[in-house]
């Protein structure tokens, strides 16, 4: 059965949107060391996500 995770763009796309997310939130609502600790976050969101959804789409 094929899946909507199955696309590398998709499960990409939605690690890359939430990780925007929480950049913007970073730079617009936070200073000192919480800017850096939720940036830490949105590098960690973008490159776990989609490995996360590929296995999700495997199972």
């Amino acid at each position: 059965m094929s899946s909507t995770l199955d696309s590398p763009l998709i499960r990409y796309g939605i690690g890359a949107a939430s990780a925007t997310a929480l950049l913007f939130l970073a730079f617009t609502a936070a200073e000192g060391a919480t800017r850096w600790f939720i940036v830490l976050l949105a590098v960690a969101e973008f490159l776990v996500t989609p490995r996360i959804l590929e296995y999700a789409a495997e199972s």
